[in-house]
């Protein structure tokens, strides 16, 4: 998600331009990357100390324990639809307003357990998510039908089955259920294991130089983020803050005056220099105090 995420802001900077002939070239031209020059700057003002708050917060949160040690998934683990999705636009009604019927018997786990299997080899034990309440999640959605709202699906058949994700522990193979769906070739398939990752917390208010983690270079000095800004606001290298567990990266945006500017958000790629190599430290947003991976190139 986060690659298309970053794929549509680079499409928003190449084909967005600023309205005043006087908007500063670094901003007018799209997202030229801002160099992190040979020297680490460090934190200061306010948002030094929301990163400092975020990092003290790190060592020993759930999140933290999640990330190093638990399964805590980097994309979207939620369900994995036939490729094509649905066959057409009443299927996709049905689906999304719960209308989904059960023509077979669902599996039942013998231990209420099972195993997440991490590319080293490692293996986690967690609680197994049940056929049904996969099933029952299905028939509780909600969503409202503007048209077709007859149509019905029915899962004809269910059993245990595989998929690979992507995970802060590397790749890992979790067990999912696949349910065969009346008129589809190809499986609907659902986790049969839930992330530990905590929910994110929504900041009560926009937090000033948030960025998202792009690259690490290869010897683990530099670090490049997207960094948002408004169309004609000129973006500044960031600023860093390090401690032995974490470290936060903070852009530094001058707003634009006096000019005449359209509305369009832009993001621009900087580079933040370490003290010393990432390792093993996490990098954590400023706004929401979670870890962030490179975004897919």
């Amino acid at each position: 998600m986060r690659g298309r995420i970053a794929v549509a802001a680079a499409l928003v900077l190449l084909l967005g331009g600023c309205a005043s002939s006087t908007a500063p070239k670094s901003s007018a031209i799209g997202p030229s990357l801002i160099t992190a020059g040979p020297e680490v700057r460090t934190a200061t003002g306010e948002a030094a100390r929301r990163a400092a708050e975020v990092t003290a917060a790190w060592p020993g949160s759930a999140a933290q324990q999640a990330w190093e040690h638990g399964y805590f998934p980097l994309q979207d683990a939620t369900e994995w639809l036939p490729e094509g999705a649905f066959r057409n636009g009443a299927d996709k009604a049905a689906y999304l307003a719960g209308h989904v019927d059960l023509a077979t018997t669902l599996p039942v786990s013998v231990s209420g357990t099972t195993e997440v299997v991490f590319a080293d080899g490692s293996r986690l034990a967690l609680p197994q998510r049940s056929a049904k309440t996969v099933f029952d999640s299905l028939t509780r959605r909600r969503s409202a039908c503007a048209a077709d709202c007859d149509t019905r699906l029915t899962v004809t058949a269910a059993r245990p089955g595989t998929t690979t994700v992507a995970t802060s522990r590397g790749q890992a193979v979790i067990p999912v259920w696949e349910f065969t769906v009346s008129g589809y070739d190809r499986p609907f398939r659902y986790p049969a294991v839930l992330s530990q990752a905590p929910a994110p917390i929504t900041p009560a208010a926009p937090v000033t130089g948030a960025t998202t983690l792009r690259s690490v270079s290869a010897d683990g000095l530099v670090l490049t983020a997207s960094v948002p800004h408004g169309s004609c606001d000129t973006v500044r290298p960031g600023e860093v803050h390090e401690t032995d567990r974490a470290v936060v990266l903070i852009g530094r945006v001058d707003p634009a005056r006096d000019q005449v500017c359209d509305a369009a958000l832009r993001a621009t790629p900087v580079e933040f220099r370490l003290s010393r190599p990432l390792g093993t430290r996490a990098v954590l947003g400023l706004a929401d105090g979670r870890p962030q991976t490179p975004a897919p190139q």
